[in-house]
């Protein structure tokens, strides 16, 4: 019986997965990468050594580097192509998905954890900001799912390999985005509070000490040398409702899920409140692990929705998708909320009813399902920003190699570094024979390539014609002055990206 329990659930789970993971990866050609992923291949491009890397990160990116070690890795080793780049992401959301589930039957059973698993293989946020990311977000919300499976694991049997398993996902957790340090506080915060009322020993509290001695140092060297602050962050201050929004996002905006989620939410916080009086063990430990994952997100949402709206609104960093840390604990609560929902029927209705309810619920995650893929193939085949459609264009025209011409395009946060190396190098082509930075940066950014104040004047003018990138990039007022003054705007950005900008001829 056991096994046919196991099969049940397993062999559906494991299929799954595997369309997922094959749905993502042989889709992950379809769109050229956007400008923070030209970023992220700009910070470890070839001919950068991992000190290089770690200094760039520490000056002038604000991520974490964990994630640009990996990419650093697998950058030299895979072939050319988004969607090989894409392998990591796409496998750290299987994982993640995959912890979350156990995460759900050590709490509920293998029915919540199928269900868990359902939602997050339904999730066309996952895959958007995820798994189709050659950022840190994938890692992040793999990361968090394992703290989170083995924060519940140490709870509810604090032995010494369950211990050591959430000190390591606390260590790396900690590297992969500014956000985890605010939700492992709160994992922190709680452990202390229950160490300090005797509920559990206080070798929990050991568990972060190597992380913190590890991470702090990089925090406070970082804020030390940045040279830039939260003033550059763009996102406005929010509105109260953007807080319910974000669990909605993070349900791919389905509204009937939402609903399941808030509703859950409350019923977790409050079943808790009661439970918490009575002597049963297990029950009570269910009710606050719940409760736990309830107040983690109520925390994360709500301490940033604060600090961005009242405490520094001018630096505000309420954007949705930097909330991935928190994305596991919101499919759990909903997958509860379906499983309590299922449970119930059981115990208070008929036979016929209960099957009329479980048959709501296929047809709900089903059509989720269909839902979430449906959009996700069209919006992957529809351009976001065409870095590669503009290298196939100026690989056709042909006289970006030629050394009458100049190309010409912004390096801030490395994104020209990103495409020439990408999209020219990577690809096989040779890179533009004369490359300027349009803009004035650091000094981690003009690692390759001058910056046009660096050229004189008459250098500049030289030049026939000049290719401007103006995909996500911007050009300094008085450069664009001076192509304005003597040269004449020939193709302009709509359908390639790229402004060609040729020498006026003087007349006799």
């Amino acid at each position: 019986m056991n096994n046919t329990i196991e099969r049940k659930y397993w062999i559906p789970g494991v299929l799954l997965l595997l369309w997922m993971g094959v749905f993502a990866f042989a889709n992950g050609n379809c769109q050229s990468f956007w400008a923070d992923e030209m970023a992220s291949i700009g910070f470890i491009k070839d001919g950068l050594s991992i000190p290089q890397v770690l200094n760039t990160y520490l000056y002038r990116e604000n991520n974490l580097p964990l994630y640009p070690m990996l990419l650093y890795v697998t950058y030299r080793i895979m072939p050319y192509g988004e969607k090989y780049l894409l392998i990591p992401s796409i496998l750290f959301c299987l994982a993640g998905i995959v912890f979350l589930a156990l995460s759900a039957g050590r709490l509920k059973g293998k029915r919540a954890g199928f269900i868990t698993l359902c939602l997050g293989a339904s999730s066309n946020v996952l895959l958007w900001q995820a798994a189709w990311e050659i950022r840190c977000y994938a890692m992040a919300f793999f990361l968090s799912s394992l703290v989170l499976y083995a924060f519940i694991g140490k709870m509810q049997k604090p032995d010494g390999k369950r211990m050591v398993l959430y000190g390591v996902a606390v260590a790396l957790c900690f590297w992969t985005h500014w956000f985890a340090c605010i939700l492992l506080f709160f994992y922190g915060v709680i452990d202390l509070a229950l160490v300090m009322l005797r509920k559990v020993s206080w070798k929990h509290l050991l568990c972060y000490v190597p992380g913190c001695l590890i991470y702090f140092p990089w925090l406070f060297a970082s804020f030390y040398y940045k040279s830039w602050g939260l003033d550059n962050y763009w996102s406005e201050a929010p509105k109260w409702k953007d807080m319910f929004w974000t669990v909605l996002f993070y349900l791919s905006g389905n509204r009937i899920l939402w609903y399941i989620c808030l509703l859950t939410g409350a019923f977790l916080v409050g079943r808790a409140l009661y439970v918490v009086r009575k002597s049963y063990a297990g029950e009570k430990t269910e009710a606050l692990l719940s409760a736990f994952c309830v107040a983690v997100t109520g925390w994360m949402i709500g301490f940033v929705f604060i600090f961005s709206k009242y405490i520094y609104p001018e630096g505000g960093l309420f954007v949705e998708r930097y909330f991935t840390v928190v994305q596991p604990h919101i499919l759990l609560i909903t997958a509860l909320g379906i499983d309590g929902l299922l449970e119930l029927a059981e115990k208070r209705l008929q036979k016929s009813a209960v099957w009329t309810v479980r048959t709501a619920v296929i047809v709900l995650l089903t059509v989720s399902f269909a839902v979430s893929y449906r959009d996700a193939y069209r919006s992957i085949r529809k351009p976001m920003e065409p870095y590669r459609e503009a290298a196939d264009y100026l690989a056709r025209e042909g006289s970006i190699w030629e050394e009458s011409t100049l190309f010409v395009g912004s390096n801030e946060f490395c994104a020209l570094d990103g495409f020439i190396e990408y999209y020219f190098e990577k690809r096989g082509y040779d890179a533009p024979s004369h490359i300027v930075d349009s803009m004035v940066h650091s000094e981690q950014e003009s690692r390759f390539y001058p910056n046009y104040t660096q050229i004189p004047e008459e250098e500049l003018l030289s030049y026939d014609k000049i290719y401007c990138m103006r995909i996500h990039m911007g050009m300094d007022e008085a450069l664009e002055h001076l192509l304005e003054e003597n040269y004449v705007l020939v193709q302009t950005k709509d359908e390639t990206g790229v402004e060609i900008w040729e020498k006026k001829t003087t007349g006799k």
